[in-house]
């Protein structure tokens, strides 16, 4: 059986790295993967550079002792030297050499960690990159690499995930890299030679990282298997993939040529180095090859991020086209990856990615793609990207999940081109969603009103926006606001807009962080793609103001949510006798299935509305209350977890005598009629008020029957809770009541509404 796992190659222990992308499309620039690190707009004079080596010949410093007891210093240095040889391409301005050694074999008698970060020998740390660029430690007992991730990480077992472990961490204010540190295990390597060339392989792979390269989705086929995987699409699926294929104990064996680099390897290796004049050592890179740019684009013409564009070569003279795409890249991979939101605030400096440049959301670029001498033709492509390739297995420079693509992939073809030349593509994805950005939510200084009903739809439309409402919750009661993503055909879905919910007062100063509560990390529900604030009362009635914002600063046609909010504010009566009785609870939000406790004991839901939920509480002794203390009274959706309570809102009283209420009477006394016998006549008239969408009761033959007369003043169908005999549909009662008759008895009986109004009888 085929499997695959998460690859063994962890993005650093310590998160000080700047990420980031920008927008500035130019022509000499490519990227497949993408750049793993770009800069962004604080720190660096300008957003959007990628980042690369600020030395062509980064040298790399082996730990002085032996890697394990059965692994020599001497071939763990060869090993190491064979990895780094791979990048070494002649069309690329990137040599890796080693440069000597460590001063001292780095163990965890030598390192330790400060209670920030860990702290290792002198030569190790980041303010000796000008001498030492890329110390190697040899961690020979596993003790770095348990101080790194914690106890018991060095355990062989998990090899393929922490093998090889890599950070870079330092920076240069002119967007290069200075410094990284690499880790290899050794626990995971013994007498047992594939053992040695596994860690070979993840640390080929871990130095293509450490170069600046991100990781690359193309013939994904290879890793999902959803087809036969062929020899030929083997051979072009990146080295830089970000989820190795598990077929054995050892991955290097699961790949065909396990220390070769692919063509889009070489591809992102040379856009981030490139050579522009031949040298007796390099190659100018632009030497038969061809570059192809563009945007993809919704049909309201904003760029789409986070999809992938692929391009399959027919070079000229074979007219034959190549059965996979050779090289890819990634739309929007330099625009701003957190833009921050008013929930969290600013972005932190270590997430601060990219330019804030609308016109190139959507652009993508290859700037290299081979094409021999005579030049080719390009098939392109656009398609999703595998949601697997999250964080530290991120596809490009990308910080949040990725999104489903929206709408169907789309094809263009450029060409012929010969060598040196440069074409461009934009693609408008087929039935992509199309919300313009109407902006109905208002602003922080002016919110909008929610739904009465307690449920809206909407869609952050534009990256920065965020969703403003208001709202004023009583004194004492708790509520839920629920924020749910969906896609284009209203599901809940996990891979498009990440919500995140803050809530202030609605007296605090604008600009500021949540006050009163907020949820800032998105999806932290038990409902699928939902996120949840449960918000505890106040002393006193309060006004408030929410935001609904996308956790990474997004916005764009396809993040659209469907938002509640869960609020009891009121129950009626608010005395009950020792039997308990039927309530009324009113508010918003409420749907099928939600639940009520009268003092943590559960009630009888009878009926609900979005508005209402009438239901019968329990007895005093039942809901362990005393006469004349008050109680809560709770409404919760066992599906979400959310809930309102109110807090001493109603009370039992003993030798309450339970009445039938008046709730309203005729103007005038009606004459002229002979009152029929009860439930035995041909013709039984009935009236009752029609308060706020119920008909409290009717009768239908020696039963009662309960009715909801839907929309006041409009004729409306009404549902029946009972037999399907007595069906009817409320009448547009002016005065408020519902008027029905019933004629005869029997299977035939029908409930009939009288005319268009009542005047106040029946």
């Amino acid at each position: 059986m085929r499997s695959v796992r998460l690859r063994g190659v962890r993005d650093g222990w310590v998160r000080r790295w700047m990420v980031g992308c920008a927008l500035a499309l130019v022509a000499a620039t490519a990227w497949a993967g993408g750049p793993r690190f770009i800069t962004g707009t604080s720190g660096y004079a300008q957003a959007g550079i990628p980042m690369a080596w600020y030395t062509a010949q980064p040298m790399y410093f082996t730990d002085p002792g032996d890697l394990s007891s059965g692994v020599t210093h001497a071939q763990a240095d060869a090993m190491v030297a064979s990895a780094a040889g791979v990048w070494n391409v002649p069309t690329a301005n990137i040599t890796l050499a080693q440069g000597g050694q460590l001063s001292e074999h780095v163990s965890g008698a030598n390192s330790y960690f400060n209670g920030t970060d860990v702290v290792f020998p002198a030569d190790v740390e980041a303010t000796n990159y000008q001498a030492i660029q890329i110390p190697i430690v040899y961690d020979s007992d596993g003790s770095i690499t348990d101080l790194l991730l914690g106890g018991g990480a060095s355990d062989p077992s998990g090899c393929l995930q922490n093998g090889v472990l890599e950070s870079v961490d330092s920076f240069g204010s002119n967007a290069t890299i200075q410094h990284a540190v690499i880790v290899l295990n050794g626990r995971c390597v013994g007498s047992n030679p594939q053992q040695l060339l596994q860690m070979q392989y993840q640390l080929t792979r871990v130095f293509g990282r450490v170069l600046g390269l991100a990781w690359s989705q193309l013939n994904d086929n290879v890793f999902t298997g959803v087809k036969t995987v062929t020899a030929a699409q083997m051979a072009v699926w990146p080295l830089m993939h970000p989820i190795d294929v598990i077929c054995s104990a050892y991955t290097y064996q699961c790949m065909q040529n396990p220390f070769t680099l692919r063509i889009d390897d070489v591809a992102a290796l040379v856009a981030l180095y490139p050579v522009m004049t031949t040298t007796s050592t390099k190659t100018q890179s632009r030497l038969n090859t061809v570059a192809v740019s563009g945007a993809v684009n919704f049909s309201t013409h904003q760029g789409m991020e986070l999809v992938n564009v692929v391009a399959t070569r027919n070079l000229t003279g074979t007219g034959v086209w190549e059965p996979y795409p050779v090289v890819s890249g990634m739309a929007g991979y330099l625009f701003q990856q957190n833009g921050g939101n008013p929930v969290s605030g600013t972005e932190p400096a270590s997430e601060n990615a990219g330019a804030n440049v609308l016109a190139d959301e959507g652009a993508w670029s290859m700037a290299y793609i081979p094409s021999g001498t005579a030049g080719t033709s390009l098939y392109l492509a656009t398609e999703g990207i595998n949601p697997l390739y999250t964080g530290e297995y991120a596809v490009g420079p990308y910080q949040r999940p990725a999104v489903t693509i929206s709408g169907g992939g789309v094809t263009s073809g450029a060409g012929p081109l010969t060598s040196g030349m440069s074409a461009t593509a934009t693609f408008t994805q087929t039935l992509s969603a199309s919300n313009w950005c109407q902006y109905p939510d208002g602003t922080e200084t002016n919110p909008a009103t929610p739904n009465a009903t307690g449920w809206w739809n909407a869609t952050l439309c534009a990256p920065g926006y965020t969703a403003w409402r208001k709202m004023t919750i009583n004194a004492n009661t708790s509520w839920t606001i629920e924020v749910t993503a969906t896609n284009e055909a209203g599901s809940a879905k996990l891979q498009k807009v990440q919500p995140v919910i803050g809530v202030w007062n609605a007296s605090d100063a604008v600009g500021t962080l949540p006050t009163v509560s907020s949820q800032a990390a998105a999806m932290n529900s038990m409902s699928l793609g939902m996120t949840q604030l449960q918000t505890p009362g106040s002393a006193s009635s309060t006004p408030l103001r929410i935001a609904i914002a996308d956790q990474f600063g997004g916005g764009r046609p396809d993040f659209t949510y469907t938002a509640r909010i869960l609020y009891a504010s009121g129950v009626a009566p608010t005395q009950l006798g020792a039997g308990g009785g039927q309530i009324v609870i009113t508010g918003m939000g409420f749907r099928l299935g939600n639940q009520v406790t009268v003092n943590g004991v559960a009630a009888t839901v009878l009926s609900w509305t979005s508005t209402q939920i009438v239901a019968t509480a329990p007895a005093m002794v039942a809901a362990g209350a005393s006469s004349g203390t008050a109680v809560d009274v709770t409404v919760t959706d066992p599906s979400t977890g959310g809930s309102t309570d109110m807090q001493g809102v109603m009370k039992y009283v003993v030798g309450m005598i339970d009445q039938i209420q008046l709730v309203s009477a005729p103007a005038t006394l009606e004459t002229g009629f002979v009152a029929p016998t009860p439930f035995a006549g041909a013709s039984v008239w009935d009236r009752r008020r029609y308060a706020g969408g119920e008909c409290q009761r009717d009768v239908c033959g020696d039963r009662q029957r309960r009715w909801s007369c839907v929309g006041y003043g409009v004729p409306e169908r009404s549902r029946l809770r009972g037999e399907d005999r007595c069906n009817g549909a409320c009448s547009d009662a002016g005065d408020g009541y519902c008027c029905w008759r019933r004629d005869g008895e029997g299977d035939g009986d029908e409930w009939r509404r009288l005319g268009t109004g009542c005047d106040g009888g029946c």
